[in-house]
């Protein structure tokens, strides 16, 4: 008697983690990381540092990938 829930046991073994959803959120995370380093960077007006090719540089940050973290302006309302 098999149960409705028991796997085929010659099928592979599901290895993803996940699958693409893992992905996604992984590059999520690194996604909100990158945008948090380039803030903490024009907040404290240093740059970004990177490694690329065993070579260490750094580069201004990038207003368009902070400016959806930063809350509008606050503009009082005259009134009315």
């Amino acid at each position: 008697m098999t149960n409705g829930n028991d796997k085929d046991s010659t099928a592979a073994p599901d290895t993803s983690f996940g699958g693409e959803d893992w992905v996604q959120g992984v590059m999520d995370a690194l996604t909100r990381a990158a945008k948090q380093a380039h803030l903490k960077a024009y907040q404290t007006g240093s740059g970004v540092a990177y490694q690329r090719n065993g070579k260490f540089g750094v580069y201004p940050p990038d207003p368009a990938m902070y400016e959806d973290l930063i809350p509008p302006p606050f503009v009082e309302q005259p009134e009315a």
